[in-house]
């Protein structure tokens, strides 16, 4: 997805992306409700924090991000914040935000919810649901 084409509250995310790193957030939108919501505590926290990578990674949100732009600085309130919104990730559906579960279909690891787990394995297998 282009850097513009995302909607309001994912834009302010992709404008804290760091200018060496491509600007795209690499989740489906059942996660936007909770990477909103992360964006809100961490700019509570720190308001300059700056966004590296945002992506899924084996059926859990993989945020990885900076209180600023100086690397070497660590805040230990930011990092649980971040890694709380990751536990949170694999138990809300990536494609609807509902309650999921993490599944393993052809060696890829999702969280859906029983809804999208049935239409991506018809997918998968080919059925035309």
């Amino acid at each position: 997805m282009e850097s513009n084409e995302y909607p309001t509250e994912m834009q302010r995310l992709v404008d804290r992306i760091a200018p060496a790193w491509p600007p795209v957030l690499d989740v489906s939108p059942g996660w936007y409700p909770l990477l909103a919501q992360l964006d809100t505590r961490l700019s509570a926290i720190a308001p300059g924090y700056v966004l590296q990578q945002c992506k899924s990674k084996f059926g859990s949100l993989s945020f990885y991000a900076s209180p600023s732009d100086d690397p070497s600085e660590c805040n230990e309130e930011f990092n649980e914040t971040i890694r709380a919104a990751e536990w949170e990730s694999i138990e809300t559906c990536e494609e609807c935000g509902a309650d999921g579960a993490q599944y393993v279909i052809h060696l890829w690891v999702s969280t859906l919810c029983p809804e999208h787990h049935d239409a991506r394995i018809a997918a998968v297998d080919g059925d035309p649901e």
